[in-house]
């Protein structure tokens, strides 16, 4: 048990009660960039992460709670940012697919727990890949690759990161969004090789980085910039040892300004 916690403290969890992992360092508060203000939002974007769909029935309620989250804020994009699915099975995929069908604007981003898909599904949708939505850039950046607990804590490969090189070469303000959170001082199971990610945009105008994994939301601002996780969008606790709470974000943008909120549900 000692190496495990030795580990676990390495990684920044400081999140031990007196038997186990009960809680981390969790927190939902809203952060807008200084100095300006979101009034109208030009671009309103939704997070959802760990959905975790094991069948028909996760699905239903994923698309249920999206619906309703949409009724209240609308969305160009619905930004799924990882661990999809339970096991990565084909099965778990064909849920997700047939429940979120005629949702418009949803974009996937593969999770640890959705490795196996990458030998499964031919169109590939949660590989890395970007977009342009008026002023600002969408990278969707694919974290998911081999490592220790099952790619829990992975490395972005080389030819991923020449991948992000090309994407991050823009004037446009930028946004990331990946399954592994890419700050430092994020409190559990950061990307390894976060550093060399976040130099590729030293000279961009990178403004905030959106990711899951963590099963909990939390905000952290690093030189203007707005790193931010989310809790789990799930309608079960399956892995989720780190929040008992379930959640979305909404990111709204205008000219230089981002707001970010995370909303909490039953």
């Amino acid at each position: 048990m000692s190496a495990f916690l030795l580990f676990l403290s390495k990684s920044s969890a400081i999140c031990l009660s007196l038997v186990f992992v009960t809680a981390c360092r969790a927190n939902y508060r809203e952060w807008q960039s200084p100095g300006c203000t979101v009034d109208k939002p030009d671009l309103v974007l939704l997070q959802i992460s760990d959905t975790h769909v094991r069948n028909a029935a996760d699905a239903a309620w994923v698309r249920g709670q999206l619906q309703k989250a949409l009724a209240v804020h609308g969305a160009a994009r619905i930004v799924l940012t990882g661990d999809i699915t339970a096991h990565g099975t084909a099965d778990e995929w064909q849920a997700v697919q047939s429940a979120l069908a005629g949702v418009a604007g949803t974009v996937y981003i593969w999770g640890n727990h959705d490795m196996p898909l990458k030998g499964l599904v031919a169109e590939n949708p949660g590989q890395t890949h970007w977009e342009d939505i008026g002023d600002y850039r969408l990278i969707y950046l694919d974290t998911a690759w081999p490592g220790p607990f099952v790619g829990s804590y992975t490395s972005v490969p080389t030819e991923e990161l020449e991948k992000l090189r090309r994407a991050a070469d823009t004037e446009k303000k930028i946004l990331v969004f990946g399954h592994h959170p890419m700050s430092d001082d994020a409190p559990h199971f950061v990307l390894k090789n976060a550093a060399d990610v976040r130099a590729i945009f030293k000279t961009r105008r990178l403004v905030g980085v959106f990711t899951g994994h963590f099963h909990g939301g939390y905000v952290l601002e690093n030189d203007r910039v707005v790193y931010a996780g989310v809790a789990p969008f799930s309608s079960h606790q399956m892995n989720h040892t780190f929040s008992q709470r379930k959640g979305y974000r909404v990111i709204e943008l205008s000219k230089d300004c981002l707001r970010t909120t995370h909303q909490l549900i039953e």
